[in-house]
């Protein structure tokens, strides 16, 4: 299966999205729980909260209303699964085979022939979660709160290269504008980058900004806070923060709405139906069909999510529990915890990145760590094949970070040049970088006289595997005289250790194996996420100056390029230009990979109607919900 990677203008012509055919004029049914509050009084009639238009969206059959949709969380800060079940509603989405960008609450949309305007129209009749309209003038409130530079955001919206303006044609129809082309954008805004735009109702929002409350700075001081501004995230956030599902009284456009809020302490975020959802199924009934989702919050990590879903108490899930340790577990559990296994398809090309860390402050360290020859001298070091063996049962490959077999940029020689096992070349390397002296342990010395030993941060809570990698690298790596400490640490603690520089390296899967122009972090420092170079990508994105460093010439380079890529309205141009970074990425080999990621699964209910039997996985493309989950139901 392959992923077309680039969607935009055909040549010079400006595209356009097409419906096929209107929605039903008026919805056929409803949750029986909302027919009892039209009857009350406390609720309009179906046909006053549905849209127009209303987006038809079909499943394999016509479902039933009702049950709860069980998964879980790992962890408090786990604002990731939300995102992925419930929060993807933006102006546009991928399909669910992740090759074309189609509607959403956009009806239609064109662009110009140079990429520098984009016009679309929304879906008139379209509501918030409280049953306040939703128009332009939402859209142009986000744009306003995301260019605020008193806003602590960071989005395509407020990009320092070629941020977004915003012309308001009517209630309905808007313009953004770019100063440079933005070839791009509708891939960016099919995915989960295309939430924020959507996220902030001017309604509820407009009250924490002085623009629109004299008092709004006298009230967030009132509250603790030293800033307007932050209290205004606080209440509102931008697309994915987890403090925006800790504010069940901000309005949505989700299937499902807050009701128990994500906080420190919760053991259990849950959901309840949204009455004004705007999209319904092929005959007209609204959507969704489940009522609740109850998202338990581990905090006993995978270990207690296995369990659960062991047990029967997990409808549909794979992230977090589905580790190639637990495939055999779960495979022999389906019977007595009445579920099946799906196939998942993962958009990452590697099971583990390591990302030595180029911006080091010690510049002994920074030095060895930007010297290819040490890198390629520890990666001839790693014997892929026993980690393969031991940890994922011989399912993958020796494989470099590099893009996927089913990419159309896979490159044979990048993915796997440097992964043949062979002690004696890496000593040769390692040399060659300047490590030819050892201390009486058998670690080779750096040019200070150090042990050459490097801490790697590592969170076991998110990927267990992680773990029985680098002990087996750590063996490899000691029969060559480098010293390997793994630092186990949590989520929070692994983030902020980025912007304070305080980390030798830090590892993580292979993203961008897929979505490789989406997804550059490991092919040049591309974003926060090129941990390996994270003061370069600063420089790059105009972010945290007071960090930020100028990069080194080929790295360079390729940033000019991919300028050039965000430019293009050619997807053909596009194409070459990734190429050429592609090729620079090869030469220069900045980050160490392990292995190809295997295929995944997931956890599907016996009883689970419509749900996919076989997914991509990525985080652009934000699985399981470009997969409809508002037409899952239970039989």
């Amino acid at each position: 299966m392959r992923k077309d990677q680039f969607f935009g203008l055909t040549g010079a012509v400006a595209i356009a999205a097409i419906l096929a055919a209107a929605g039903p004029a008026l919805a056929a049914g409803q949750a029986p729980a909302l027919e009892a509050l039209v009857a009350s009084g406390d609720l309009p009639p179906l046909e006053e909260r549905l849209p127009a238009n209303p987006l038809v969206v079909e499943g394999d059959s016509i479902g039933t209303y009702g049950g709860t949709w069980r998964m879980g969380m790992n962890g408090g800060g786990d604002n990731g699964l939300i995102v992925k079940t419930v929060a993807y509603e933006g102006l546009v989405r991928f399909d669910r085979d992740w090759q074309t960008v189609v509607p959403n609450l956009a009806e239609s949309w064109e662009a110009n022939a140079d990429a520098t305007e984009y016009t679309f129209k929304l879906r008139d009749g379209v509501k918030w979660s409280d049953g306040t309209p939703f128009t332009s003038a939402d859209i142009a409130f986000a744009v306003e709160i995301y260019k605020d530079p008193d806003y602590p955001a960071g989005s395509w919206i407020d990009n320092k290269n070629n941020p977004v303006n915003i012309e308001v044609i009517d209630e309905l129809t808007f313009k953004f504008k770019f100063d440079k082309p933005n070839g791009m954008l509708m891939d960016q805004m099919a995915s989960v980058d295309g939430i924020h735009i959507t996220s902030l109702q001017k309604a509820y929002c407009s009250q924490f900004h002085p623009t629109y409350n004299e008092n709004a700075a006298a009230e967030a001081e009132a509250k603790g806070f030293s800033s307007w501004a932050l209290y205004l995230q606080d209440r509102c956030a931008w697309g994915w923060e987890t403090i925006r599902f800790a504010n069940p009284d901000l309005p949505t456009l989700y299937g499902w709405v807050i009701e128990t809020p994500l906080t420190a302490n919760a053991s259990r975020v849950t959901w309840t139906r949204n009455p004004y959802y705007w999209k319904v199924d092929a005959e007209g009934n609204q959507l969704p069909y489940i009522d609740n989702l109850d998202m338990r919050v581990s905090q006993g990590g995978v270990e207690e999510l296995t369990l659960a879903a062991l047990n029967g108490e997990i409808d549909f899930q794979e992230r977090h529990i589905a580790t190639n340790v637990n495939k055999p577990l779960f495979f022999d559990g389906q019977e007595a915890g009445d579920y099946h296994l799906g196939e998942v398809i993962p958009s990452a090309s590697n099971t583990l990145v390591l990302q030595l860390n180029f911006n080091h402050d010690d510049p002994v360290k920074r030095e060895l760590y930007q010297n290819k020859d040490f890198r390629v001298g520890i990666s001839h070091a790693i014997d892929r094949e026993e980690i393969v063996d031991v940890v994922f049962t011989g399912q993958g490959e020796p494989f470099q970070v590099a893009p996927r077999p089913q990419s159309p940029f896979y490159d044979e020689e990048l993915a796997k040049q440097y992964t043949e096992f062979d002690p004696d070349l890496a000593i040769e390397h390692l040399e060659a970088a300047g490590l030819t002296e050892m201390n009486g342990d058998g670690i080779r010395l750096m040019s200070n006289g150090e042990p050459a030993k490097i801490t790697i941060d590592v969170i076991s809570a998110l990927r267990p595997e992680w773990i029985d990698i680098l002990e087996i690298m750590q063996l490899q790596l000691a029969a060559v005289g480098v010293e390997i400490e793994l630092n186990n640490i949590d989520r929070t603690l692994f983030y902020e250790k980025r912007p304070g520089n305080d980390f030798d390296a830090q590892v993580w899967a292979g993203d961008g194996g897929l979505e490789v122009v989406q997804e550059p972090r490991y092919y040049f420092p591309a974003n926060d996420e090129s941990v390996w170079a994270y003061k370069w990508a600063q420089w790059f994105n105009g972010t945290r100056p007071e960090i930020a460093e100028e990069p080194a010439e080929w790295a360079k380079e390729q940033m000019e390029l991919y300028t050039q890529i965000r430019s293009s309205s050619s997807p053909e141009e596009r194409a070459d230009l990734m190429k050429q970074i592609l090729a620079i990425t090869k030469e220069q080999f900045p980050v160490i990979g392990v292995s190809l990621m295997p295929n995944s699964y997931s956890i599907i209910r016996n009883n689970l109607r419509n749900a996919p039997e076989s997914m991509f996985n990525a985080w652009l493309f934000p699985t399981p919900s470009p997969m409809d989950p508002v037409v899952w139901y239970f039989e």
